[in-house]
């Protein structure tokens, strides 16, 4: 019986793998219908412009992104730093607050009206000015809001490099130095570029931040070809270009991780390693400066601007975004962790190297920008006919987008607790003939279920933030919290957006919170 439903589970997986993955397909469709001699005189003009901000962009959100993360993540595994799991919630924050919110709220506060202009023109009574709509501005303000992916990543591997590799660099007399650029950075490579890449990604697919402060990136120009220019060409081209380049770094990031170091033989690890010895009351300040920065500065500011305007909000509209941002962050949260469970104990059930395929080009669906898969949807569901492109502006469109960008976070999230789990569980299992539905309910839910709930936080998170594929595929006059900031933010009333940012952030920094008592209990559990 078990053989005999292991392809009907199989071919069920598959058919939603399918399903999932269509975006993709739907733009190299598309492709096809692009009109060349656009294109020619595009790339001769603007191409350059489009990628080399892109690149300089992304670039300089890096390299601020590891001097706020990787250094702080470096001090406190390594030295004698007290409260480690507090600092570890206090740098997973910054992730509350969207790229979009975080440069909205820095460009009002550093603007020519705002605040510390003032301060500075009353202090020195001169007309000071400078312009903080530039790109190296708006990349720092991106490592402020993403700095955590690479702090997290770089916390993991530090630990990972336990005592036995630390004692025997000193036996031999290596100095702590050599011992830093020969065997921790080396070993930490991989696992700092896995955050980067992160970045990388969240970069690519930011729109509202990049429109606001006028820098032409290839998110920027998908949106100004399709919806002000009309031209459904350059957009189409925009997004294969960009598609070539996500591509290039996950391969990039394939053999990096085939050619790294393994970690797991290392028999002693260390979750509190002191190998640097005491900190000074310098680093201290280090580890304050990204979190003062990319967290408390920005609330205090939001905080002060709402009760600045607490007369002019219409909590009733405040109220009704809150209930559609919170609706739909359930009800995806809800669809995705639902189908990532699924699909990884078909492939766990079955052992199906056609499953695991899947499952890993489900994967890659982060790693694409909210515009292109707004913009290929659109594209699937025109060429598909009339009675599909009804869809176009409803919340099922945009939940099925939601489950295409996201679905890896509840994947990545949940394999990683599944894989502890022994087969021999599963064996006993199938020994009492229970089914797969019984063994997926009775056995695999209890284990695995703070995983389950740490990766339904991690995705709602994530869809309450997402503003580009909200924007473009939203019902009409269905607004959230993240699209009401957009859209103030745009008519230069940022001071106004305070409220229903700082909602935003609320309920993101209560729920990043959570999950990480999550990952606690976990530990735990596990133990």
């Amino acid at each position: 019986m078990e053989i005999k439903n292991k392809y009907f589970f199989l071919g069920g997986s598959a058919v939603l793998g399918f399903v999932i993955i269509l975006p993709i397909l739907f733009i190299i469709r598309n492709s096809f219908n692009i009109e060349y001699s656009e294109i020619a005189n595009f790339i001769d003009f603007k191409l350059l412009t489009y990628l080399t901000n892109t690149l300089k962009l992304t670039f300089y959100t890096c390299m601020f992104s590891i001097i706020l993360g990787v250094f702080p993540a470096f001090i406190i595994s390594m030295y004698a730093i007290k409260l480690k799991k507090l600092y570890d919630i206090l740098f997973i924050l910054p992730l509350a607050i969207p790229c979009y919110i975080m440069s909205f709220i820095y460009a009002d506060f550093f603007g020519y009206q705002g605040p510390f202009l003032s301060f500075l023109n009353k202090l020195s009574n001169q007309n000071i000015k400078f312009d903080i709509l530039n790109l190296e501005c708006l990349a720092f303000f991106f490592a402020l809001s993403l700095y955590p992916y690479v702090y997290a990543t770089s916390r993991i591997v530090f630990n990972l490099i336990g005592s036995n590799y630390l004692d025997l660099s000193q036996s031999l007399g290596v100095s702590k130095f050599a011992t830093l650029s020969r065997v921790i950075i080396p070993l930490s490579f991989s696992g700092v570029f896995s955050g980067l890449l992160l970045i990388i990604m969240e970069v690519f697919n930011e729109y509202g931040a990049v429109n606001y402060f006028g820098i032409e990136t290839f998110s920027n120009g998908i949106f100004s070809y399709w919806f002000s220019l009309d031209n459904k060409s350059l957009a189409i081209f925009l997004s294969l270009v960009l598609i070539v380049l996500i591509s290039i770094l996950l391969i990039f990031n394939y053999f990096i991780k085939k050619s790294n170091l393994k970690l797991s033989f290392n028999s002693k690890l260390s979750m509190n390693n002191n190998f640097m010895g005491k900190p000074h009351l310098m680093l201290y300040v280090i580890l304050l400066i990204p979190i003062l920065l990319g967290f408390v500065l920005p609330l205090v500011l939001l905080v002060q601007n709402t009760l600045d305007n607490i007369h002019n909000y219409h909590f009733d509209d405040i109220l009704n975004l809150l209930q559609n941002t919170i609706f739909l962050g359930l009800l995806s949260s809800l669809v995705i962790v639902t189908i990532a469970f699924y699909i990884l104990n078909v492939q766990r059930s079955f052992k199906s190297r056609f499953n695991s395929i899947i499952s890993q080009i489900l994967t890659t669906g982060y790693a694409i920008p909210g515009a292109i898969i707004g913009l290929s949807i659109m594209l699937g569901l025109k060429y598909m006919g009339d009675s599909y492109s009804v869809l176009i502006g409803t919340v099922f469109i945009l939940i099925y987008a939601y489950i295409f960008r996201f679905i890896s976070v509840a994947i990545f999230s949940v394999k990683s607790s599944l894989d502890r789990q022994p087969d021999m569980l599963d064996d006993q299992a199938k020994s009492l003939e229970l089914g797969f539905f019984k063994r997926l309910i009775k056995l695999h839910l209890p284990i695995n279920k703070y995983a389950i709930i740490y990766a339904f936080i991690l995705v709602f998170v994530d869809v309450v933030k997402e503003l580009p594929i909200t924007l473009i595929l939203r019902p009409f006059n269905f607004n959230t919290l993240a699209t009401q900031t957009y859209q103030y933010a745009t008519e230069e009333m940022l001071a106004y957006s305070s409220i229903y940012s700082l909602t935003l952030i609320i309920v993101c920094t209560l729920l990043l919170v959570f999950s990480q008592l999550i990952i606690n209990k976990e530990y735990v559990f596990r133990s």
